[in-house]
C-alpha cells in the first residue's frame, strides 16, 4: 500500500467533485470485475502497522516532510526532462488524501505528529460501499483500545482488486517491537456497526467480516513488507477487472498497465498479493523491467529437481515443458520515450497490494510452478519497502520503515478455478 503519486494524480482531478460525489462513485460502489479471492474461507491475511506519522501534513513541502520524520529524494531528476513535483520526492502525503476517504487525517505541525496508516488485506474482496470507520477496533501493545480517524480503498480501488482497505489514525511510535517505549497495534477485530462490513468469494457467497480478527507481535520498524498471496490464472483475451469501468478514476498517469499494454497478452499472470505499498527504498516505483532484482518463480524440474525462473526473457526448460518470464505488469505503463514515460526513479506506477508476474509457455508447464520468491538482501537481490522507508536520500538520524524480508509464498494454480467474483452493485 503507497499512496504517494496516484493519489496526488486523482485527487487533482477530482478537485471540482463534492466529498459525497466521490464516497458514493466509483471508489465506494460495491461494483467487482474479476476481482481474485485467495482462500476458500474468507480471513484477514494481514492488518499490521505500515508507517507512522506521514500522512495528512498540510502542505507537501521539504520541511514539512523532514519535520514528520519522512524522506525526501533531493537529487531526483527526470530522463524526460520535466521537473519532479513534489509527490514524485516523498512518500509523505498532504491533508488532500481526506478527499478520498471516509474520515479525516489530522497534521499536528508543534508536535511534529501527523497520521499512520495500516492497510488490511482480506482475503475475499469488499463490498466497498460498507466500509466505515467503525467497522474497525485496534489493540495496541500497551492495552489501548483505538479506532481510525479514516478508512477507505485507495490504492487498491479497481474493480479487480478492493481486497485491501487502508486505516489512518493514531496507531503507534517508531520504537521497534523490543524497545521500551514501543507503541503499535497488536490485534484487529472487525466489529459489528449499523452497517457491517462485507465480503464476497468462493460460490459467490456474500458474508459479514464481523468478528475477524489479525494479531501480531511485530511492526514495520522490526521487519517490512511480505507477500500474503500467490495465485496464478490464465490472461484470457482482455484484461479484466482493470479500472472503475472509465472515466476520470481511468484517466491517470499509471494506466493503462495491464499485460496486453506492456506485452501484448502473454499465457499466463502470477498474480502476486502483498501486505503494504512495495517499493525499492520507500519513495521510487517499482518498473516493469525489475523482475530480476527482487523475485524468482520455483518450478518443478525434471527429476524431481526445482527450476528458478530468475531471468526474464529466458525461456526455461521445466517439467511439463518451457516457460518464459515477460515481466512485470499492474505498476505503470509502457515505457515510451516519445511521450515521456522512462523507466527511471520518476517512474509512475500505481503502487497498490498488487504486482502480476506476466508469463508465456506451456500449460503444463504452468501447472509445475511452486512458488513465488522474495531471496532479499542476504541473497543479493533487493528489497522492499514500505512508504515509510528511507528513499535514496535519508535524512541522518531518522528512523525508517525496515526492509522486507526473505518470503517465499506457495503459488495457487487457479487454472481451472479462476478464483474470481463479480458483482454490479446497481442490479
Amino acid at each position: 500500500m503507497n499512496i504517494q503519486r496516484p493519489l496526488a494524480l486523482l485527487i487533482g482531478l477530482l478537485l471540482l467533485i463534492s466529498c459525497e460525489q466521490l464516497i458514493e462513485y466509483p471508489l465506494y460502489n460495491g461494483n467487482l470485475a474479476g476481482a481474485d479471492y485467495w482462500s476458500d474461507q474468507p480471513q484477514i491475511l494481514s492488518a499490521g502497522l505500515g508507517f507512522t506519522d506521514i500522512i495528512g501534513v498540510d502542505e507537501l513541502t521539504e520541511e514539512n516532510v523532514q519535520l514528520v520524520g519522512g524522506s525526501w529524494y533531493s537529487t531526483l531528476t527526470c530522463q524526460n526532462g520535466k521537473a519532479p513535483e513534489a509527490s514524485e520526492r516523498t512518500a509523505v502525503r498532504d491533508k488532500g488524501v481526506n478527499m478520498a476517504y471516509k474520515g479525516t487525517t489530522f497534521f499536528d505541525k508543534a508536535n511534529k505528529v501527523a497520521a499512520d496508516a495500516l492497510p488490511i488485506v482480506f482475503s475475499w474482496p469488499v463490498l466497498t460501499e460498507t466500509v466505515d470507520i467503525t467497522d474497525f477496533q485496534l489493540t495496541l501493545n500497551t492495552g489501548e483500545i483505538v479506532t481510525p480517524t479514516a478508512a477507505g480503498m485507495l490504492p487498491n480501488y479497481e474493480y479487480g482488486e478492493r481486497n485491501c482497505v487502508v486505516l489512518f489514525g493514531d496507531f503507534g511510535n517508531r520504537f521497534r517491537s523490543n524497545e521500551a517505549g514501543a507503541r503499535f497495534p497488536v490485534r484487529l477485530t472487525i466489529i459489528a456497526d449499523d452497517k457491517p462490513l462485507l465480503l464476497k468469494g468462493k460460490n459467490n457467497a456474500v458474508v459479514s467480516a464481523v468478528g475477524l480478527t489479525w494479531t501480531t507481535n511485530q511492526n514495520p520498524y522490526d521487519e517490512g513488507p511480505k507477500l500474503v498471496g500467490a495465485k496464478l490464472n490464465f490472461v484470457g483475451k482482455k484484461p479484466i477487472g482493470e479500472g472503475v469501468g472509465g472515466g476520470i478514476w481511468n484517466n491517470t498517469d499509471f494506466m493503462p498497465n495491464d499485460e496486453f499494454t506492456l506485452y501484448g497478452g502473454g499465457n499466463f499472470r502470477l498474480r502476486m498479493l502483498t501486505s503494504g505499498g512495495f517499493s525499492p527504498d520507500g519513495i521510487t516505483g517499482i518498473k516493469p523491467n525489475q523482475y530480476e532484482k527482487f523475485f524468482r518463480i520455483h518450478v518443478r524440474g525434471p527429476g524431481g529437481t526445482t527450476v528458478m525462473l530468475t531471468k526474464a526473457g529466458v525461456e526455461y526448460t521445466v517439467l511439463g515443458g518451457k516457460l518464459k518470464v515477460l515481466g512485470l505488469s499492474d505498476l505503470g505503463k509502457k515505457e515510451n520515450l516519445k511521450d515521456g514515460v522512462y523507466y527511471d526513479d520518476c517512474y509512475i506506477e500505481d503502487r497498490d497490494n498488487y504486482i502480476d508476474v506476466i508469463l508465456t509457455g506451456d500449460e503444463a508447464a504452468a501447472r509445475n510452478i511452486t512458488f513465488l520468491e522474495l531471496p532479499g538482501l542476504a541473497s543479493n537481490y533487493g528489497a522492499l519497502y514500505n512508504p515509510g522507508g528511507p528513499g535514496p536520500t535519508p535524512y541522518p538520524g531518522v528512523r525508517y520503515t525496515a526492509p522486507g524480508p526473505a518470503d517465499l509464498e506457495p503459488v495457487i494454480i487457479a487454472l481451472d478455478d479462476p478464483m474470481r467474483v463479480n458483482r454490479d452493485a446497481s442490479r
